[in-house]
């Protein structure tokens, strides 16, 4: 990365300013993991060309912090969902926001609950890159491991949500041109076996995750055959 990926989160947010005193005030509650799509973006294209969808953001915390962090989040329009996370809307602009120690991966004793596991709970390799903002500390090598190889990998296979997995991977493959590893192609074909019809479950999944349509019907019906019959 040409520069500090926290001066470009900065540069990114230098016309909101209520957004950017928001990621200031968290910063000194506790140390902030920018995690997921928002860092993907930047390690892809080296620049920020555009918003990102939003933040997801784990929180590392003291005991004696967390009320501070709920209580501060509370201030902003939020909601929370069924893993105690809270989605906040500042200037239009998403935040997903919880506290590090209830990742999934480390509330289930899948992984140890250590910051450079983070990137290791992440179902998609090419989800596995996460940032320390306090301490300008990047960890990647799942992802550098993805494109490297050209290959989108399982890292953690236990996951809550799996269905979904398997359809931002469709979409990952069709935008950066990647392959599957031979463990994902298989994970596809056990998901096709239970399910009478995956190719409509995973089409109609974007819509009550993304809101609108990333792949065409016959876009997932091609890629599901393509995995059948490689």
């Amino acid at each position: 990365m040409k520069t500090s990926l926290k001066s470009e989160i900065f540069d990114l947010l230098s016309n909101y300013p209520e957004t950017k005193e928001f990621i200031n005030h968290l910063s000194e509650i506790g140390e902030l993991l920018f995690f997921g799509g928002s860092v993907r973006d930047y390690y892809v294209y080296n620049s920020y060309n555009n918003m990102p969808r939003d933040f997801d953001i784990a929180i590392k915390l003291e005991s004696s912090q967390e009320l501070i962090f709920e209580r501060f989040v509370e201030e902003y329009s939020y909601t929370k969902n069924r893993f105690g996370g809270y989605k906040v809307v500042i200037e239009n602009i998403e935040f997903d926001l919880w506290n590090f120690k209830n990742t999934w991966a480390f509330k289930e004793n899948k992984l140890s609950t250590e910051e450079e596991n983070l990137v290791k709970s992440v179902y998609l390799s090419i989800d596995g890159i996460a940032y320390n903002f306090n301490k300008d500390k990047l960890y990647d090598e799942e992802l550098r491991t993805t494109f490297s190889n050209k290959q989108i990998d399982i890292v953690l296979k236990d996951n809550p949500q799996k269905d979904l997995n398997l359809l931002r991977a469709l979409i990952f493959r069709k935008r950066y041109e990647l392959d599957f590893s031979v463990e994902l192609k298989q994970e596809y074909l056990r998901s096709i076996e239970l399910n009478e019809n995956y190719v409509e479950k995973l089409y109609q999944l974007q819509f009550s995750h993304y809101h609108n349509e990333r792949l065409t019907r016959n876009e997932v019906r091609v890629e599901i055959e393509n995995i059948c019959f490689c």
